[in-house]
């Protein structure tokens, strides 16, 4: 059993999340000027993991976030120890040094920044990672997705479901909060997880029919992706105290997030997306089988656009 155990974690030491890598192509700027002045810098990454930006572009973000004052950083990093002191699922870790999300939590703690890793779907992404990665394995040829349980997955949508249940921020976030996890919950009825709960995710997949696969793998990916919103927001507005909020998370999260503090009195003082690499970003949100096939990469960006606002 002792070796079984040191079996998978090395396999999920091992595996590579197809989510986890990237470089940053969008990047805005919102800014409120009522009360203490506070800056919201958003950097929004595409999944490319061999893209040649990914270097320098993690070089300029851990010196941005070690030489500002009084900065907090707010992201997603399946690699890092989360919020609630996660940092795997059982037995599997996600390995996703390199890029520019990865471990970049733990990095930034180590220096002494103040850090929300508002990720949470460690289970989710160790059992589906290397079925999305490669279409033609049967799920119960992958040990990660024999091995998690379905009520694990439920569960990590559950607690966070909770969570944000229990925010006090506000009539108008309140209201947002809550229309988030109705929507969220309606999505979970519509999977009927709780059919297969005490069975394997691999169990629950090979129920999809083969031309519906893809599709519903991706769904089971992104059908929650609006309770990192709301954890942003809600990172966000916990910290008045801060005079800038650096948010690394992928591009759709942050035009999302964008909305939200535009209704909170926060202006837009700089985007450097164009309106068609915005249509990507809603695309990118959607899952591969909804983009279109022939849509090029969008350029990365000189992260030194950025020393304008910075002290």
């Amino acid at each position: 059993m002792r070796n079984k155990k040191i079996l998978y974690f090395v396999c999920g030491v091992n595996m590579l999340f197809f989510h986890c890598f990237g470089y940053v192509y969008h990047v805005s700027v919102m800014k409120k000027d009522q009360g203490n002045s506070q800056m919201i810098i958003g950097i929004g990454d595409y999944h490319d993991k061999s893209h040649p930006a990914n270097n320098s572009q993690r070089v300029y973000l851990e010196s941005l976030i070690k030489k500002c004052k009084n900065v907090k950083l707010i992201v997603e990093d399946l690699s890092s120890i989360n919020d609630d002191g996660r940092s795997m699922c059982g037995n599997f870790m996600i390995n996703a040094r390199g890029g520019i999300l990865g471990k970049l939590a733990d990095v930034a703690r180590d220096k002494g920044v103040d850090v929300d890793n508002v990720e949470y779907r460690y289970c989710r992404v160790a059992a589906l990672g290397p079925l999305l990665k490669n279409m033609s394995l049967s799920p119960s040829n992958v040990i990660e997705s024999s091995s998690i349980l379905l009520k694990s997955l439920s569960k990590e949508v559950a607690d966070e479901i909770e969570r944000i249940q229990h925010y006090k921020d506000g009539v108008v976030l309140n209201k947002l909060y809550n229309r988030c996890v109705r929507a969220v919950t309606k999505a979970v009825q519509r999977f009927q997880f709780e059919l297969y709960n005490n069975k394997s995710i691999a169990d629950y997949c090979t129920h999809y029919l083969k031309n519906k696969y893809a599709q519903e793998l991706e769904k089971m990916c992104i059908f929650d992706s609006s309770l990192i919103d709301m954890k942003i927001i809600h990172s966000i507005v916990s910290s008045p105290d801060k005079a800038l909020i650096v948010v690394v998370a992928g591009g759709s999260h942050i035009e999302k997030i964008n909305i939200f503090l535009a209704m909170l009195g926060y202006k837009k003082i700089m985007c450097s997306t164009t309106d068609s690499v915005k249509k990507q970003i809603v695309q990118s949100a959607l899952g591969s089988t909804e983009k279109n096939k022939n849509t090029t990469n969008p350029p990365a960006l000189d992260l030194h656009i950025l020393d304008q606002f910075i002290n």
